[in-house]
């Protein structure tokens, strides 16, 4: 298994146009933003006036989300349907396949995937955090709050939450984009069908509700809850609120029991359950597909 995972991991990262474009760009782009904002700051006066203060807790955290917003999810996708579809257009599957165990092929690709985005997004924080906070020096604003015991603590706890968040959003994310390549073999046609799914996917919660209306069944409803993104969200909620987010009912009937709609287990539930799901779906297809002749 370590020798799949080399090579799997060598072979992503020796496509350096398309690791590049996709992957790298974010650590990339947080550099050039805050590079270039430090040099217009040093030369120009008015620049360092409108430089808006920023905490630095903020200034770390804020880049994990990019992975749960379209921007940043269309950039994945596409690298992951590279990863997979790319087998398939390039005819590369038939020389591999016979050789390994398709399950653990197919897992040397998630894990590979998922880690070189998560490295991504740890240096676009930690680039952002600290160059956020060279900004701050040069433009001579505040970069609280102290940096205390306390704080630090806080700051560890809902870093370790968002990029935990970000972990599933990207195993998520991924499983679309897989399922799409497997079925279209086309790298394309996974970056479009990947998309498609991860735009209607959060349209659970308003289909839901129309449902209702038009079946006059209220059980319609909470079909949202079944979304990865309102769950996700509802984590984070939970986390730093210590409440879930009241998007409908507080309460709902499920087994003759009165469960809390925003409950974090229940939320926790249905993202594992996902996951799961999504990967045992994806293991199956690959399994069953005629790919050698």
């Amino acid at each position: 298994m370590i020798n799949i995972l080399r090579a799997e991991w060598l072979k992503i990262n020796g496509n350096k146009w398309t690791t590049g474009f996709l992957i790298w760009i974010f650590p990339v782009g947080a550099l050039a933003i805050v590079g270039f904002m430090s040099l217009f700051a040093l030369f120009s006066p008015s620049f360092r006036e409108n430089v808006h203060p920023m905490l630095w807790t903020d200034a770390f955290a804020t880049p994990w989300s990019f992975a749960n917003n379209l921007f940043g999810r269309t950039f994945l996708l596409g690298f992951t349907a590279v990863t997979f579809a790319g087998e398939y257009q390039w005819g590369t599957w038939k020389n591999i396949i016979p050789r390994q165990r398709r399950s653990l092929l197919l897992a040397a690709k998630f894990i590979n995937l998922i880690l070189l985005i998560l490295v991504a997004f740890i240096l676009m924080s930690l680039i952002f955090g600290f160059g956020y906070g060279l900004l701050s020096r040069i433009a001579d604003v505040p970069y609280g709050p102290e940096r205390t015991d306390a704080a630090i603590r806080d700051f560890l706890n809902d870093y370790a939450l968002q990029s935990g968040l970000t972990f599933i959003s990207v195993i998520i994310a991924s499983i679309y984009a897989a399922l799409a390549a497997l079925l279209m073999k086309s790298i394309l046609g996974g970056v479009i069908i990947g998309i498609g799914i991860s735009v209607a996917e959060p349209l659970l919660i308003p289909a839901g509700l129309s449902f209702a209306r038009m079946f006059n069944n209220d059980a319609w409803k909470h079909l949202g809850r079944l979304s990865p993104h309102l769950n996700i969200v509802n984590v984070s909620s939970w986390a730093k609120t210590d409440q879930g987010i009241a998007w409908l009912e507080p309460t709902v009937q499920l087994f003759n029991q009165t469960v809390s709609v925003n409950g974090l287990g229940f939320s926790i539930a249905v993202l594992a359950t996902w996951v799961v799901l999504g990967v045992g779906l994806v293991l199956y297809l690959f399994q069953r597909q005629d790919i050698t002749t």
